[in-house]
């Protein structure tokens, strides 16, 4: 008997085990989506974890894995049978062309590791770079025409040179030495191309320059439309600098190369990962490189003044006293202020002769200029500190400043009035002198002394009563640091706890813009719901939020892969949508999407609300 019963159970084994390697079927498959692949893997079977593709060393990778989950229930006679799929996508480039054979990826389902199968094919080369490679212009014409009913890039479309392109345009070519130069960077996407996304891949080497970024207004990209040829472009300022150039002849400003992310139309999806991934989307990464320009700078005119400061703008100069008298031994101050337009980092203070008399320190620098679009403007306060030691008449002689004029391309001279002192006898003695300059050079204002009364000697009743005041003093504050304590935590916590609460008032207000209750950027709107919703509950500013922070707060509290990915996938939809606006994405879908997700994520994260 037991021998008949491991006969049968070894053939109800041979019977079971392929059924069960069928259901964990794991299989690739590879198709040519206008010049670009796109490569799939899919896994029938739940419970998997630890993904490893296989090599792509022929491809340049454009975007992925991008992995999609759905399930689906069946009841037939009674009996429900409940199956699930995962599949990770990529979008490639081929490197080159010809035959190329793709190993098998692996991964594990339940503990076990289920290999794909192998695929071969013929690729063509050159699709990642569109318009670059042969064959371009009707590359540009097939992307053109796959956009016509929706508005937005198909999945695979080649984002070619005409799509998405970065110049850069210089104030001007011709400058002189020190004249500023502004550099504007600008980018160009075509209306349809979904550009989410751009960063500096490296930032340049300015040889021959001195350079200063400006940031830009509100630290967002500004763009408007603009009609080149017979095409509509999103154009908006990405990178702005400002150089001047620190000597004369051709000065190359080099080149530099941007990553840029372009949000793509996905029809392929099924309705299943349509609704449980929130939109048929996906990134595509490219690259674009600004090429290099050069500058023509010249030299300043022959012969230079003696003097001259090697300034180049247009600038003004004035002066003062700061002290209304000055007495022997009294530390006085005078001030020279020169404002204007220029290179005014590069100035150093004027040389001042003043009178014998006179013991005279180096000058402080105060800088409060600016950068803007126009070049550096603002003003350098330059303050000369003094002792006279000698009662009498003096005269702080005129300052001259000779700068270059870029207006009149001629040397201009500024001169500062001069200042007419008379000492009167001071009652300050040579060591009052040297202890208030010891305090003035490190920056530390002087204190008056208070002579101590014997009042409050050792062991007399007023000594007692200052350290009873200072026991009292020390015990308040340290009551007044544990309640200040004790509420900031109070209001971070409250703050936390109230999260949801707060999110649901910001969604409130994209509705009110939805139902053209209100005005605004509904899409914005969603987004601002979303990241404060991230910010509060785990407090961290806005400003630090990213895809890798968001996803690692909420995988550091055990949130559900999938909701993370809704959350993501939700705010990636929005921001394409802002660049965007004319594709068909349904604004009501994507309201209730954020509020399903917020829901979620607030039983979650707060499971004694549920």
């Amino acid at each position: 008997m037991p021998h008949m019963l491991r006969k049968i159970l070894i053939m109800l084994a041979v019977l079971i085990l392929p059924l069960q390697a069928w259901s964990q079927r794991f299989s690739a498959s590879i198709e040519d989506v206008g010049g670009y692949y796109r490569l799939s893997f899919t896994i029938n079977a739940s419970g998997v974890s630890g993904f490893i593709p296989p090599s792509l060393s022929a491809f340049e990778i454009l975007s992925g894995p991008s992995s999609y989950s759905s399930s689906s229930y069946q009841m037939i006679n009674g009996k429900t049978s409940h199956s699930e799929s995962t599949t990770y996508t990529y979008v490639l480039s081929a490197r080159k062309s010809g035959h190329v054979t793709i190993g098998p990826a692996s991964i594990s389902v339940n503990g076990r590791t289920v290999r794909s199968n192998s695929i071969s094919v013929n690729v063509q080369g050159g699709g990642g770079q569109g318009g670059n490679a042969s064959g371009g212009q009707s590359n540009h014409q097939a992307s053109t025409s796959q956009q016509a009913s929706s508005g937005v890039q198909q999945a695979g479309s080649p984002v070619t040179q005409r799509d998405l392109f970065i110049d850069v345009t210089p104030s001007r070519t011709r400058v002189k030495e020190q004249e500023a130069v502004l550099l504007t960077y600008r980018i160009h996407s075509r209306v349809g191309v979904g550009l989410s996304n751009t960063s500096l891949m490296q930032k340049p080497d300015f040889k021959g320059l001195i350079s200063q970024e400006l940031p830009l207004p509100g630290n967002q990209i500004q763009t408007s439309l603009e009609r080149r040829g017979n095409a509509t472009y999103r154009t908006g300022t990405i990178l702005q600098y400002v150089v001047f150039p620190q000597k004369s002849g051709n000065i190359v400003i080099p080149s530099i190369t941007f990553n840029c992310a372009v949000v793509q139309q996905d029809n392929t999806m099924d309705l299943a990962d349509l609704f449980f991934n929130g939109g048929g989307t996906m990134s595509v990464q490219v690259k674009r490189t600004v090429p290099q320009i050069t500058l023509h700078v010249d030299p300043l005119p022959s012969p230079r003044p003696a003097n001259f400061s090697g300034a180049v703008g247009k600038f003004s100069i004035s002066s003062k006293m700061l002290n209304p008298t000055v007495k022997t031994n009294d530390v006085a101050t005078y001030r020279i202020t020169l404002s204007g337009l220029g290179n005014l980092k590069l100035i150093t203070a004027p040389t001042i002769n003043f009178p014998k008399d006179f013991d005279t320190y180096d000058a402080k620098t105060n800088d409060n200029t600016k950068v803007s679009t126009s070049g550096l403007h603002g003003e350098l306060t330059f303050d000369y500190t003094f002792v006279p030691r000698n009662v009498g008449d003096y005269t702080i002689p005129s300052v001259s400043f000779i700068y270059f004029d870029t207006a009149t391309n001629s040397y201009q001279t500024l001169h500062t009035q001069p200042i007419h002192l008379h000492v009167a006898k001071g009652e300050r003695s040579n060591a009052d002198v040297d202890k208030q300059l010891a305090l003035l050079k490190s920056d530390i204002r002087p204190l008056h002394e208070i002579e101590i009364g014997s009042i409050f000697a050792w062991g007399k009743a007023g000594f007692w009563v200052l350290v009873a005041l200072w026991i009292i003093a020390a015990f308040a504050v340290w009551c007044f640091t544990n309640a200040w304590n004790a509420s900031r935590a109070d209001v971070i916590g409250r703050k936390q706890r109230n999260a949801g609460k707060q999110t649901m008032k910001r969604l409130r207000a994209a509705q009110a813009i939805l139902s053209g209750k209100a005005t605004g950027d509904f899409h914005a709107a969603v987004i601002n719901a979303l990241h404060g919703f991230i910010a509060d509950t785990f407090n961290i500013g806005q400003a630090d939020l990213s895809t890798e922070r968001i996803q690692a707060e909420l995988s550091e509290r055990g949130i559900d892969a999938s909701l993370t990915d809704r959350l993501l996938k939700l705010i990636e939809t929005c921001q394409y949508a802002q660049y965007a606006p004319g594709s068909s994405q349904d604004k009501q879908a994507t309201f209730d999407e954020a509020v399903s997700v917020i829901n979620s994520l607030t039983h979650e994260l707060h499971p004694s609300k549920k």
